[in-house]
């Protein structure tokens, strides 16, 4: 099964409450801090969970913290 990787943009504060959210939806994803500091995240998910990723992260974005897509691909397999 191929995966899928998000980019993100985040503030340093709101790392920790996406991971947590993330990690609420059992599965569907897993979060890496690629630099805590500048707000940068990998969301790493499966071709089958990336649409429900992306909404899950737009809605973070309308309604909870400020977060962003920076970019969206097949897993490079970069950790």
């Amino acid at each position: 099964m191929k995966s899928y990787e998000f980019k993100v943009k985040t503030r340093r504060e709101d790392i920790d409450f996406i991971n947590k959210i993330i990690e609420a939806y059992e599965g569907i994803g897993v979060v890496r801090t690629r630099n805590a500091s500048e707000g940068d995240l990998t969301i790493i998910s499966t071709l089958d969970f990336k649409d429900d990723l992306r909404k899950i992260i737009e809605d973070l974005n309308k309604k909870w913290v400020e977060v962003r897509i920076v970019s969206e691909s097949v897993w490079n397999g970069e950790l």
